[in-house]
């Protein structure tokens, strides 16, 4: 049973297996580790940009990004940072970020349990896609990358807007299922779906475990046509 089954009408669901929807893209060979958005706004549930599965998924990220060490991956993380001048912040169609919480410098750090190793980027972003007026594609075609497993929050915003992104890109985009949360679960799901049918696969965190570790073995081929 899918995460999305509860809440998208099986009707809808037969529409997209008709139309040839859905299916795998597939791990690539050279893969790498997004991490997004986990920092404390978005994580402590005393700032009003946290979900409630936050805490959980940090706890699966964990998982995954130990995995991905060990197997050599390049890892990349998002954060925002404060504005306060308008047109810097742009037209996001919140006013939270005027609460006096939010002027916390710690809003804007990286949770520690998922802390950034200093040869690891921390790619600073001011719009949902951590591609947005960054410079990680550039920083994928330097390591050669073909896949990206995106993890984080919020899954229907930050997570899909990064998986679209890369599909842009041409690269292959995982979503570990564990892995990313939202404010409201019903958002969450139907993200997912829409990931799911279009831009990437959305599996299960232990089916991305077996991968990096047959990553790290050097066990796992580069499927035909993915990028060198």
């Amino acid at each position: 049973m899918a995460v999305w089954d509860d809440v998208i009408p099986k009707e809808e669901q037969a529409l997209y297996e008709r139309g040839g929807w859905g299916g795998r893209v597939g791990f690539g060979g050279r893969p790498a580790l997004l991490v997004v958005d986990m920092y404390t706004a978005f994580v402590d549930p005393a700032y009003p940009y946290s979900s409630p599965a936050a805490p959980a998924t940090v706890r699966a990220i964990q998982t995954v990004l130990a995995a991905a060490r060990t197997a050599g991956c390049p890892v990349f993380f998002s954060k925002a940072r404060r504005h306060t001048i308008p047109a810097e912040r742009g037209r996001w169609k919140v006013t939270a970020n005027q609460r006096p919480i939010m002027s916390n410098p710690a809003a804007y750090e990286i949770v520690p349990e998922l802390r950034p190793l200093e040869s690891e980027s921390v790619l600073v972003k001011s719009a949902p896609s951590a591609f947005w007026g960054t410079d990680l594609a550039s920083y994928l075609i330097y390591h050669t990358v073909d896949t990206v497993i995106v993890t984080g929050t919020v899954t229907s915003g930050c997570v899909r807007d990064t998986v679209l992104d890369a599909f842009n890109y041409s690269f292959r985009a995982i979503v570990p299922e564990e892995c990313v949360c939202d404010r409201g679960l019903t958002s969450h799901k139907v993200a997912l779906f829409d990931i799911h049918m279009k831009y990437g696969d959305v599996v299960p965190m232990a089916e991305v475990l077996e991968y990096l570790k047959a990553v790290r073995q050097g066990e796992h081929e580069r499927p035909v046509g993915a990028r060198p």
